[in-house]
């Protein structure tokens, strides 16, 4: 069998993904989300949730299923999304302590089944948000723990780095909501101050709203060299009551800078694979009603775009 190399558009250097446990759910049916992603065009695919399990806590018989579903349905797995460090605090784990190689050991079979669906990129989480990362003229010590934080997270990477050095791995990490990163510029310093090639940047534009950050122009120039894989959802947030609201692709705070995106990602001859990432459950509907509705805006968005 011949795996996808190129998006199915030849217009598009970059390639179009989807999540299959944002389809049909963590516990759903891993089979029917990759054959409505195959009928969607979409044949790259980040291996979160199958089966209600996370990728590297299946058994060797379950692993060897998804090889062979994915296979079956000519999807490419692009990145095996795993959890490690989220919801983790940082002020309660230390280099070597259980909590510690809990996530190295998640992280390191993960590696393994990368290697073993021919995958090359792992994504990998950072600590519990953190408001106040460094303080100065007292609010170190009020605020900031002292500014130890950014240090420690240094060090506690240090090893996954070189276990994805080891294999031939890309640790990806992610720009999340509730994650200690959670804008391009503590992304980028986060990698530089690593100073790995093996680490690379997860973008999600939406996750970073919650952060004031605008993502296109200001944030994509300031990480575009760093970007190893790519999310796409949509929604609106309320940062002074702290809400966030999924929304149909195109239709929330994103709605008037996808389109640009896209079009820079082609400008700019990104090679990655742009992913749905469906969280929309529309009123009444399912979360397989949310993807429905949304491939047909990301589609739009980014399989054509604006005109050539």
């Amino acid at each position: 069998m011949t795996m996808y190399t190129e998006s199915q558009n030849p217009t598009l250097p970059y390639k179009l993904g989807a999540i299959p446990s944002d389809i049909c759910g963590p516990n759903g049916d891993f089979e029917h989300a990759l054959s409505l992603m195959k009928a969607d065009g979409l044949h790259y695919a980040d291996i979160e949730f199958v089966w209600g399990k996370k990728p590297g806590f299946h058994t060797d018989e379950e692993n060897e299923r998804i090889k062979a579903l994915l296979e079956q349905y000519d999807i490419q797995p692009a990145v095996i999304g795993g959890f490690a460090f989220r919801d983790q605090s940082a002020q309660k784990i230390e280099l070597g302590d259980d909590a510690y190689k809990e996530h190295l050991a998640e992280i390191k079979a993960q590696i393994e089944l990368a290697n073993y669906l021919g995958c090359k990129k792992v994504r990998c989480l950072t600590f519990s948000k953190q408001m106040a990362i460094w303080g100065y003229q007292g609010a170190d010590i009020r605020n900031a723990y002292h500014n130890q934080t950014w240090p420690k997270m240094l060090r506690i990477f240090e090893e996954p780095v070189k276990l994805a050095e080891a294999h031939g791995i890309e640790l990806l990490i992610e720009t999340g909501v509730n994650t200690l990163l959670t804008s391009a510029y503590l992304t980028r310093k986060f990698i530089e101050d690593m100073g790995s090639a093996h680490l690379r940047i997860l973008w999600d534009p939406a996750n970073t709203l919650f952060n004031h950050e605008t993502p296109f122009p200001d944030a994509y120039e300031e990480l575009k060299d760093l970007i190893g894989h790519i999310h796409i959802k949509d929604g609106t947030v309320d940062t002074r009551k702290s809400i966030i609201t999924s929304t149909n692709v195109g239709e929330g705070t994103l709605a008037d800078i996808l389109p640009d995106l896209a079009d820079a990602l082609r400008k700019d001859g990104y090679k990655g694979v742009v992913s749905l990432e469906n969280f929309y459950i529309p009123p009444g509907g399912s979360l397989e009603d949310g993807y429905r509705a949304c491939v047909k805006g990301f589609k739009q968005i980014f399989g054509s775009g604006k005109e050539q």
